[in-house]
């Protein structure tokens, strides 16, 4: 009675590998979306698109920088520390002022920030 148990339990694996099996090929051939489709319909180089999310270096380059100190004298309220890394300015700070929305940051802050994205970080304005 032991060797039919093991039999049957052995055809009933058997059966759910074929099943399983068949199920994937089907997936594939039927075109399910969800499927990977890489081997069916390979993509070329020249079907990609490249998106530019943030600003290039020359439009960066057009905003007015400025030491600390020298923004405290003209502008009056200006914050006391950059919204990015959170530390307080210093007199001798390099600050990028965005000139849509007017807040200031750390150029080393913001410029990497500005590559990235096209936006100012607290009120999502676009400095351009």
């Amino acid at each position: 009675m032991g060797g039919y148990a093991i039999g049957i339990s052995f055809g009933l694996l058997i059966m759910i590998a074929i099943i399983v099996y068949g199920s994937l090929i089907c997936k594939r051939l039927c075109g399910d979306p969800s499927s990977d489709r890489s081997s069916i319909n390979p993509t070329t180089e020249d079907d990609s698109i490249t998106i530019r999310q943030g600003l290039d270096e020359d439009t960066l380059l057009t905003y007015p920088e400025l030491l600390y100190s020298d923004a405290k004298l003209q502008e009056g309220s200006i914050a006391s520390g950059c919204s990015i890394c959170l530390a307080d300015y210093k007199d001798t700070d390099m600050l990028r002022l965005l000139p849509n929305c007017n807040h200031f940051f750390h150029q080393k802050c913001i410029d990497p920030w500005l590559r990235i994205h096209r936006t100012c970080p607290i009120c999502r304005m676009s400095p351009m």
